[in-house]
């Protein structure tokens, strides 16, 4: 899948032995930063693009950068390959937007109802990481993932998303499940 948008690559990607790296998106282009080199990418094909040659700086030339997606269709890895020897090496995007905001989770919490018989209470643990309970359901810890969104991670496959209503408080809970999508609004 080629994503259109070049913006929707932007992002901070990490790996816990080899760090981070962080794309960017400046004036319809996309930068690759990584222990201090910086470069941009060009265009290869669908998803893939890669650094420049460059023989007179300390850059891994050629090197060519494969982003995947979701099953929603989100840049969630990149793959570079750092080793010859062995598979490319995987990157997995970093949690940003709102999400991550302390103050935006917080207007998060509260009852929410779903096709008018299931309730959901969002709260927020002593770490502040949001919650979700559906009914007599256990407890889940909501994992932020992108924008307004969070993955809950003991439900593969199921996102959930909060909308704003024009006071600041979250007034829909819109789950994302392989099975379809479904809004639960604010009690």
């Amino acid at each position: 899948m080629y994503v259109s948008d070049l913006a929707d690559y932007a992002g901070d990607y990490d790996h816990p032995g080899y760090g981070r790296i962080t794309i960017t998106h400046v004036e319809g282009k996309l930068n690759w930063a990584y222990r201090g080199m910086s470069e941009p990418l060009a265009h290869r094909h669908y998803d893939t693009f890669e650094l420049p040659e460059a023989p007179d700086r300390l850059l891994p030339d050629r090197l060519t950068v494969s982003f995947s997606t979701d099953r929603e269709g989100s840049i969630a890895s990149l793959a570079a390959p750092f080793e010859p020897l062995v598979k490319d090496i995987v990157f997995t995007r970093i949690a940003a937007g709102d999400c991550t905001n302390p103050a935006f989770r917080q207007h998060c919490t509260g009852t929410f109802i779903s096709q008018g018989i299931t309730t959901v209470i969002v709260g927020q643990d002593n770490d502040g990481q949001l919650t979700l309970t559906a009914g007599s359901e256990p407890t889940c810890k909501l994992r932020p993932y992108q924008g307004r969104t969070f993955v809950i991670d003991e439900r593969e496959g199921v996102r959930v998303e909060f909308h704003l209503g024009p006071h600041g408080e979250a007034d829909e809970l819109i789950f994302h499940q392989p099975n379809g999508t479904f809004v639960a609004r604010r009690a």
